[in-house]
């Protein structure tokens, strides 16, 4: 009530619970959380409920903080931002590629540095992945 969000009208709330509940459930599938985690989240009990749980604590809030859900407005991440997001999330140092790649390159004019960081990030990114698939 203090943000403003809730408004009385006529004997019922704008903003419900159930309303909240709908919200969450909607925009984390649409983020790309998988249904039955969302249904966990919420505290449903379904057949695959044990299944879910016996996944881990830690995967389970992997996938929620990836999903990212805020009720904010996100600020539109740059293109060598979003690599970085995903080298991050499978587990490497872009910041510590990037000081050792641009070191050895020399001088970096400052209209390339995106791009030149974006194709270091790039090629990073790809070695990652291909690594991943041989483990």
């Amino acid at each position: 009530m203090k943000a403003g969000l809730i408004k009385h009208k006529k004997g019922h709330y704008d903003l419900r619970t159930h309303s909240l509940r709908k919200f969450f459930k909607t925009q984390m599938i649409a983020l790309g959380c998988q249904s039955d985690y969302v249904d966990y989240f919420m505290g449903h009990v379904l057949d695959t409920y044990h299944s879910i749980q016996s996944i881990g604590l830690e995967r389970l809030r992997s996938a929620y903080s990836v999903a990212g859900l805020s009720i904010r407005t996100k600020v539109k991440m740059s293109e060598v931002d979003q690599v970085k997001q995903l080298i991050r999330a499978l587990g490497g140092d872009p910041n510590k590629w990037l000081s050792k790649e641009m070191l050895s390159d020399g001088a970096i004019t400052v209209q390339n540095v995106e791009d030149q960081q974006l194709g270091m990030l790039r090629e990073r990114l790809r070695q990652l992945i291909l690594t991943q698939k041989t483990v």
